[in-house]
């Protein structure tokens, strides 16, 4: 309903500026897929009634959730994303390692390990540019 809330978590209260943007109503769906236990929460925090928190972000460290508050008393949802499984990945990077696995279609730019670079690809990503899918490469 609202479409995509851009927010730089690192400068503000996430979730307090979601529920400014929806006037207090909370998202229907926050799809979390940084890994981190403070996304993950607020994910979670930013829902509204009948809403889904979506993570797909890998982390170990585990979350807190406040049962009644966050998930019963809007009837919410959390829901596990995983497109593989953890044996997997070994066998991926070694098949596109060895250009068995054709990436071209998935990649979208290709960045050295450099600083200034790299800050360019995240200032171009905070401007919402079309080539999101960069990886970093030795």
């Amino acid at each position: 309903e609202y479409g995509a809330i851009p927010v730089n978590a690192g400068r503000v209260d996430a979730v307090e500026e979601i529920r400014k943007f929806t006037k207090g109503k909370g998202v229907n769906v926050a799809l979390e897929l940084i890994g981190l236990p403070k996304t993950m929460g607020q994910a979670i925090e930013s829902l509204g009634v009948m809403g889904r928190a979506v993570i797909v972000g890998l982390t170990d460290q585990p979350i807190s959730i406040d049962t009644y508050n966050q998930v019963l008393g809007k009837e919410a949802e959390i829901i596990g994303s995983n497109d593989h499984l953890l044996q997997e990945l070994p066998v991926l990077i070694d098949l596109a390692r060895r250009k068995i696995l054709d990436t071209s279609r998935v990649v979208s730019q290709v960045i050295p390990l450099d600083a200034e670079k790299i800050n360019k690809r995240l200032d171009d990503l905070e401007n919402y540019t079309s080539d999101v899918r960069a990886v970093i490469v030795l």
